[in-house]
């Protein structure tokens, strides 16, 4: 658990402590990866957990165009392994290294290979046949609910089904209803204090399907368990995670304005001439056998979505009965990704807490918040500055300052540690000691420069003078 919190604050409890969490109700509003997570943990715990989702229960991966695979570091994979999760072999990818496509050529590197690749409905289908496994008696799901308002004050939530309307009473509600979350709107009107700010990225971006990894020129085979990006079509941006069979489902992400925009995009000439252009490589030959058929129609008719939107609450509790955890407590921007690995390690610090609570939830609450409040921003600055809208995580600026600083590092270790932004994946690292270390790294990197230019004038005389 994380450290900054005290878990002496446990003997401050009353003499009338919470009763056992046997019998008590918690009500989680989202059937995504995080309320499918927090309901096996707090199943575990002995709670009776309600999960209220409002998609179908038959739901597939195919139906959402937008769903493409998200990449669990071993930050993420530890949030499952500590509950007993295990995914099926067959459905994640269990990443090889990273390749780069560039006018020179591709590369394999050796980034991203303590990672899996997961498609993030599969995810939640597995945390979901895993609950149903492991605690029948503790969990029910239930699908096609939309949540239409919650009275805190009464501890009850109302549901809108397919037909009718159903009230659900709760000791406990988590808000794990995703970045525009209708848990979240309630407690602004209800909870006197509770602020919450978004920033939204500037970013646009589409799904589409590039084919096999095998048949990109100069495959490997490690190619089709590798993520894919394309750095040098700034500030365009194609990143391609692997699926399961071979296949690469691209993020095409664009800028709001210039030249290259979706609205700029009205043709399958349009998008032809952008291929050929930025990512030449994708399609080999399009001059003689032209898109793959639907590619174009498909990209056209979906509506471009907003690369990412940070969320900042100055709290993630209300009362002694209300919870956010994930997108709808802090979403952070797509350009670290970090999102599914935030909010996975929250749900497991979350239970945590409340097993050294022993249920308190007037403890727990506010302790979760002082725990994690410092990481949740910390991972939303740096997906921001640098990082987000045109200044990709590719771009020439970064991967200058990785290098200097890996240079550095090596040349005087004592003094210059591993670009921070290395450990992202480490779940024994928080977020917050690697934004502090970021700064540093930045704060040496001036003073590196500063000497350096300053030293000019000194170099010059003295050549002048041995001249």
């Amino acid at each position: 658990m994380d450290q900054r919190w005290n878990s002496s604050m446990v003997e401050t409890q009353s003499a009338n402590a919470s009763p056992s969490p046997e019998g008590r109700k918690v009500v989680i509003v989202g059937g995504g990866p995080t309320g499918t997570l927090a309901a096996l943990y707090l199943a575990q715990m002995g709670w009776q957990v309600f999960v209220y989702e409002r998609r179908s229960a038959d739901f597939r991966v195919s139906s959402n165009r937008r769903s493409f695979n998200i990449i669990l570091s071993r930050r993420g994979q530890k949030a499952l392994k500590d509950i007993g999760v295990e995914l099926p072999p067959e459905k994640q990818v269990f990443l090889q290294g990273n390749v780069r496509h560039t006018a020179k050529g591709a590369n394999l590197g050796k980034g991203f290979q303590d990672a899996v690749s997961v498609d993030r409905t599969t995810l939640a289908q597995c945390l979901i046949e895993e609950g149903q496994h492991r605690f029948p008696e503790n969990i029910q799901y239930h699908f096609e609910q939309t949540l239409l308002q919650v009275n805190f004050q009464d501890k009850t939530a109302l549901f809108q089904g397919k037909q009718d309307q159903n009230q659900q009473t709760f000791d406990l509600l988590i808000g794990a209803d995703g970045v525009y979350s209708t848990v979240r709107t309630s407690m602004e009107s209800q909870i006197q204090g509770f602020e919450v700010q978004q920033n939204q990225d500037n970013m646009m971006y589409k799904i589409c399907d590039l084919g096999f990894a095998k048949n990109l020129p100069g495959a490997e085979e490690k190619w089709a368990e590798s993520f894919h990006t394309w750095p040098n079509a700034q500030p365009l941006t194609l990143l391609a995670p692997p699926s399961t069979d071979g296949s690469l489902k691209g993020v095409l992400i664009l800028p709001q304005v210039g030249d290259i925009t979706y609205e700029t995009l009205q043709s399958e000439a349009d998008i032809l001439a952008l291929f050929q252009e930025k990512f030449p490589d994708v399609f080999p030959n399009l001059e003689q056998t032209g898109l793959p058929s639907q590619f174009a129609q498909d990209l056209l008719s979906q509506k471009a979505a907003h690369g990412g939107i940070t969320t900042q609450c100055n709290q993630f509790e209300g009362g002694d009965c209300v919870v956010l955890l994930g997108d709808a407590a802090h979403s952070v921007w797509p350009s670290l990704g970090q999102g599914c690995n935030v909010a996975l390690e929250s749900c497991r610090i979350f239970a945590e807490i409340l097993a050294q609570t022993k249920g308190d939830l007037s403890l727990a609450l506010p302790a979760y918040t002082e725990a994690r409040k410092p990481d949740t921003d910390a991972v939303a600055q740096l997906s921001e500055i640098g990082f987000g809208g045109n200044k990709r995580a590719s771009s020439l600026l970064f991967i200058s300052k990785v290098v200097i600083l890996m240079f550095l590092h090596k040349l005087l270790p004592r003094w210059f540690q591993k670009y921070a932004l290395f450990q992202l994946g480490d779940a024994d690292v928080p977020y917050s000691n690697i934004w502090q270390q970021v700064q540093r790294q930045n704060n040496q990197l001036r003073l590196v420069l500063t000497t350096l230019i300053g030293s000019i004038p000194v170099i010059w005389l003295v050549l002048l003078r041995i001249a």
